[in-house]
């Protein structure tokens, strides 16, 4: 394979000690989702693995590889799919045998783990059309920002990581960016400056506005909204954006990148439209302090997380426990709990998440009640709603006394004439 100036410094700057294990592994559920997923791939993708043997417990040999594949992430310098695959190769951790369809399985195990490792997301192969790098539709053929393409071709591998995965979609947004080019959500982006969590929690979402919550594993898609289908697409897995907090409060100021998911940022803010390592880390603070605003600080949003099944598919060993306590829990104990408000400012308090936010409060505002329950359960607007049921409660009092004095006038006409009639 050929070897290109950026793939030698690469090499030149990964440690050749044994690899570090990765922390994330420590949550309970990370290894049966990490392995589970690594089911689910083609076999040929790990035929090429020295020690590999299909009817034996891989554990090991697939452990060597993902911590290999990390150590190269975290070195400094750049890094591509292609330029961790021929790492591999070179500390012969790779068999290929000099095979063509070898070393493409060896670059679709990198994609593969590359996702994993970052939970940005989820590779997907099709045994119908072979080549390219493809990811898994998760929202239902909604195509969001984070989706712009589901699929690139075989030499976009050559690509820095941010490049390259900037072609499926701006997975980790810069702060206050806005993606879309319609006039319409330019001036939405621009307009709405602050939120309370009453303008989109959860009980005015389902409640009020017919939106529906669909649990993802892919922490790019969170707050994505399709308004077609009125599904708001969450990630389900808060733990997983601490343990890379942590990891990158622990080396905070140390050389390197500070995490797998880290490690897809670029050098230097502003020639991409993407996150640096920075803006990684505020972004994971931001989709913590989403879980609080939409479910968290309110007691009926609060209820109506507890009546969701985000892990109906999972068995227990698989599922997160945290979410619960960031969704569900009035008060949180987790030492990365996020300051909660009464108002935030978006460019503030939400800059990476800002277009999402924008998008979903201005489609909440632009859903009107269709219903007197509904209605009267809308209380997104204070002063109008009561301003709107004491017009209509004192309209309705007027109405029946007018009703009663009717009536009265009609008695006394019956009463008249009776008199009339007996004398």
């Amino acid at each position: 394979m050929a070897h290109s100036p950026k793939d030698d410094a690469l090499g030149s700057n990964v440690d050749q000690k044994q690899p570090t294990p990765d922390p994330a592994f420590d949550l309970p559920w990370y290894r049966w989702w990490v392995f589970e997923q690594i089911r689910k791939q083609p076999p040929r993708l790990l035929s090429s693995l020295r020690d590999y043997k299909p009817d034996e417990d891989s554990t090991v040999v697939i452990h060597v590889l993902w911590n290999q594949i990390r150590q190269v992430l975290l070195a400094s310098g750049p890094r591509s799919i292609d330029g961790i695959t021929d790492i591999l190769i070179s500390h012969n951790i790779i068999d290929i045998e000099s095979s063509y369809e070898a070393v493409l399985s060896v670059k679709d195990l990198v994609f593969s783990i590359v996702g994993l490792q970052t939970m940005l997301y989820q590779p997907y192969f099709d045994p119908s059309c072979p080549g390219g790098y493809r990811i898994a539709d998760e929202m239902n053929g909604y195509h969001g920002a984070t989706r712009l393409s589901l699929y690139q071709p075989s030499d976009s591998g050559t690509r820095d990581l941010p490049e390259f995965l900037l072609g499926f979609g701006l997975m980790l947004p810069p702060p206050n960016y806005c993606v879309d080019e319609n006039d319409d959500d330019q001036q939405l982006f621009n307009r709405i400056k602050t939120i309370v969590p009453s303008d989109i929690d959860a009980y005015v979402l389902s409640r009020l506005c017919g939106i529906t919550f669909q649990w993802i594993d892919s922490l790019s898609c969170h707050l994505e909204l399709d308004k077609h289908s009125g599904t708001l697409f969450l990630y389900r897995y808060p733990s997983f954006c601490v343990s890379c907090l942590q990891q990158y409060e622990s080396c905070h100021g140390k050389e390197g990148r500070k995490s797998a998911l880290h490690s897809c940022a670029i050098e230097t803010s502003g020639s991409l439209p993407w996150a640096s390592e920075e803006s990684v880390a505020e972004l994971l603070h931001e989709i913590l302090l989403s879980y609080r605003v939409i479910f968290g600080q309110n007691r009926r949003s609060r209820a109506v997380f507890r009546k969701l099944r985000p892990f109906a598919s999972v068995p227990k060993q698989g599922r997160d426990q945290s979410l619960a306590e960031f969704c569900g829990k009035k008060r949180l104990k987790n030492p990365f709990a996020p300051i909660e408000q009464e108002e935030y400012d978006l460019a503030i308090d939400f800059p990476h998440l800002r277009s999402r936010i924008a998008q979903l409060s201005g489609h909440v505002s632009s859903k009107k009640p269709r219903s007197v329950r509904r209605l009267w359960k809308d209380r997104r607007d204070s002063p109008s709603w009561l301003a709107y049921w004491s017009a209509l409660t004192f309209g309705l009092m007027g109405l029946l006394l007018v009703l009663i004095q009717t009536v009265f006038q009609i008695l006394q006409y019956v009463d008249s004439l009776e008199h009339e009639d007996s004398s």
